[in-house]
């Protein structure tokens, strides 16, 4: 039981500086809060772990392994979780035009698989835990996202199930393949997002 709570610690120990950080951020300029957040997010999340044993012990080796599979399954389930929320606008404090697209789909996969996934699921799978590393990481993942998102409970509980739903695959993943495919699931799922936004937008 001492490796769970553990885990949440180093979880914390990421989470809570970030979300501080992009707080303070957001006061002057919103569309800064969320660039921030993931940069703080990835630099912390390597500086951890680094110090708890480097990459190695976190199963962070490169691997290709599932990548087309990561793909297309984020992408699907993403897609059909976006056409379920009937009112699934971008929260405000992403910027606009590109830097929306560097972030969504590069910088927040990264840095949010590099912290669920890579350390939290990585330290769990350490000790021999399998499915339980899986559905941890995922709910860290799922959580937050009740706070990102503005409107109706319903709405709110849509969005940490999806949420959570991609998180338990992209922990799954991570488990048989390592981080790349992981990546890959998280990208494909906001790309999906964001077509059906842009799709929205024309019509």
């Amino acid at each position: 039981m001492i490796e769970f709570f553990l885990a949440l610690l180093l979880w914390l120990a990421v989470f809570v500086p970030s979300s501080l950080i992009a707080s303070l951020t957001a006061k002057r300029n919103p569309q800064r809060a969320g660039p921030v957040m993931q940069t703080s997010m990835l630099v912390l999340s390597m500086v951890s772990i680094l110090f708890m044993g480097g990459p190695g012990k976190f199963g962070l080796g490169v691997s290709f392994r599932y990548v087309p599979q990561a793909f297309f399954l984020g992408f699907g389930v993403s897609l059909v979780l976006n056409l379920l929320q009937k009112d699934s606008d971008v929260p405000e404090f992403l910027p606009e035009g590109i830097e929306r697209f560097i972030i969504l789909l590069i910088l927040a996969p990264v840095s949010e698989e590099l912290l669920n996934r890579g350390l939290v699921e990585g330290y769990l799978l350490s000790y021999d835990h399998f499915w339980s590393a899986i559905l941890v990481s995922a709910l860290l993942f799922a959580l937050p996202h009740w706070m990102a998102y503005e409107g109706s409970k319903r709405r709110k509980i849509g969005v940490v199930g999806g949420a959570f739903a991609l998180g338990s695959l992209a922990g799954y993943l991570f488990a048989l393949g390592g981080i790349i495919p992981a990546i890959t699931l998280h990208s494909s799922a906001n790309l999906a997002g964001l077509t059906l936004l842009r799709l929205k937008e024309k019509n």
